[in-house]
């Protein structure tokens, strides 16, 4: 209870309010746990202003006086039970929050890479080398398997399309004008394969290009100073960065200015 003095008299009396991450601390609980029994009437829950569920302290005192009311505490709830139950939340509700996924998929693998049992600069590979962050289509590796994968994969050749050969033109009549070159498509390719291809030196420098590559995204038109205050990053970074876009084809330079060819897939 808070208890607001003035003057050397109780002007107000506040009962104090935990916010939920406080609460499932004090009681042990997962917040769905929380968020379940407040859908049910369970728990006495208070939304401020703002809409941030709060939880009463007498509710706090009720369930822990109230041994039957409260779960076991984490540490007696088996492992694999716990683990199911967080994969399952991260993948029915945020599938595309990439850094939760990866994150839950080296929880998952134990912090183990998959190809060699190695546990130190691990990365999350797509099997199928889609965008795709479904469970079995995701698997720890460490930087140096994750490379040795990637490399297999662009060694492989591209299945050549059958084409009927093409009638011969005619030939023109009058000299042809020299048309300008065409413009280059913007391709749509997935973040993960962007990075890839610009073959970051660990995973400090991965996370950099990451940002910058968000930065370009956003800017689609910029210099280079541009790019290192929007990524917050040095200039130095942002112009190796620039130069492995560039060589990639991802990036057009005319005139000082930078412009984006390459669209991130959703």
């Amino acid at each position: 209870m808070l208890v607001i003095v003035r003057k050397g008299e109780v002007v107000e009396q506040k009962e104090k309010l935990y916010k939920m991450k406080e609460a499932c601390k004090i009681l042990g609980l997962h917040p769905n746990t929380i968020r379940l029994w407040d859908k049910q009437g369970k728990i006495k829950v208070v939304r401020p202003q703002g809409g941030q569920r709060r939880i009463p302290e007498s509710e706090i005192n009720r369930l822990l006086q109230g041994p039957s009311a409260v779960p076991p505490p984490p540490s007696t709830i088996p492992k694999d039970e716990g683990l199911s139950s967080f994969l399952n939340y991260v993948f029915s509700h945020h599938r595309d929050d990439w850094e939760l996924v990866r994150k839950a998929v080296i929880i998952r693998d134990n912090y183990t890479c998959q190809e060699c049992g190695g546990k130190e600069l691990l990365e999350v590979h797509h099997k199928d080398g889609t965008s795709r962050n479904d469970p079995d289509n995701l698997v720890t590796l460490c930087q140096k398997c994750y490379n040795l994968v990637h490399k297999r994969a662009r060694k492989m050749p591209a299945p050549q399309p059958i084409t009927k050969p093409e009638a011969p033109a005619p030939k023109p009549e009058k000299p042809t004008k020299i048309q300008p070159p065409p413009v280059p498509e913007v391709t749509e390719l997935p973040r993960h394969k962007i990075l890839d291809d610009l073959k970051p030196t660990g995973l400090a420098q991965r996370t950099l290009f990451g940002d910058l590559l968000s930065a370009t995204a956003v800017l689609k038109s910029f210099t280079l100073g541009d790019l290192a205050t929007r990524a917050h990053c040095p200039e130095d970074v942002a112009k190796t960065f620039c130069e492995r876009m560039s060589a990639c084809g991802y990036l057009v330079s005319k005139n000082g200015m930078f412009e984006i060819h390459v669209r991130l897939a959703r």
